[in-house]
């Protein structure tokens, strides 16, 4: 697959991101849905070393200085797909990089990525994450926990997971039953996966207004894996 020209334009229909979380030991309690998680220093060395991880890049050309925790914009252009955003707050990694988003039909790089991601760190629990909107609104979620079998949640209109939800919250130590209304872990109710996924990554997901943590930008080349993602899902 030819590698797309610089200055192409991403379709204004088209919209998405993806981000990796890596969380290592110790493990923290885990965190509520209504807690914040607290503000803890980013370390930008290990945050360039997080992304240099990645199959998807080959090497950073840009490293811009550490900026406030924001949700990432959804990307205009070639150039801005090769915009990879990183922190490492203590023994949390959360990286966000448009490479990795899938089309849930034949592409398949947050899943490689996932896979490659555990063997580097068998130890951790990981989640990766994409959405997107083309037109039909796709979203996966892939969460890796020590001690359990791997939760796999995907779909378009309607999701579904392979796996066992409760098994999953259970291994990280929260306690499905008294988490209320909007938990529904039989698959037959509503299912709050925000809540889900800022339990499962300390808050490392979530943003707030008045936001204390920082990360760090990049920009990157891409390596082949990543090259040829961002062909197929970006430029259909």
């Amino acid at each position: 697959m030819s590698p797309v020209s610089p200055g192409t334009q991403v379709n204004p229909r088209h919209s998405g991101h993806a981000h990796l979380v890596i969380v290592r030991p110790p493990f923290a309690a885990p965190l509520q849905p209504n807690e914040r998680p607290s503000a803890t220093a980013l370390d930008p060395a290990a945050a360039t070393t997080a992304v240099l991880s990645l199959s998807s890049v080959s090497v950073i050309r840009r490293e811009y200085a550490p900026s406030r925790l924001e949700h990432p914009g959804s990307p205009a252009s070639r150039e801005e797909l090769d915009c990879v955003r990183a922190a490492v707050w203590g023994s949390t990694v959360k990286i966000s990089d448009p490479a990795l988003v899938e089309d849930g039909v034949l592409a398949s790089a947050l899943e490689d990525e996932f896979r490659a991601q555990k063997k580097q760190h068998p130890d951790a629990r990981i989640v990766a994450v994409c959405e997107r909107d083309f037109g039909a609104s796709y979203m996966k979620i892939l969460v890796a926990v020590p001690g359990t079998p791997d939760l796999m949640v995907e779909g378009f209109d309607e999701l579904e997971t392979t796996g066992d939800l409760r098994a999953t919250l259970a291994a990280v130590g929260i306690d499905p039953d008294r988490l209320g209304e909007g938990y529904d872990v039989s698959g037959e109710g509503f299912f709050d996966y925000d809540g889900f996924l800022h339990m499962l990554t300390g808050g490392a997901l979530s943003v707030y207004a008045d936001e204390e943590r920082f990360e760090s930008a990049f920009v990157v080349d891409r390596s082949e894996e990543g090259e040829e993602s961002i062909s197929e899902v970006w430029f259909p």
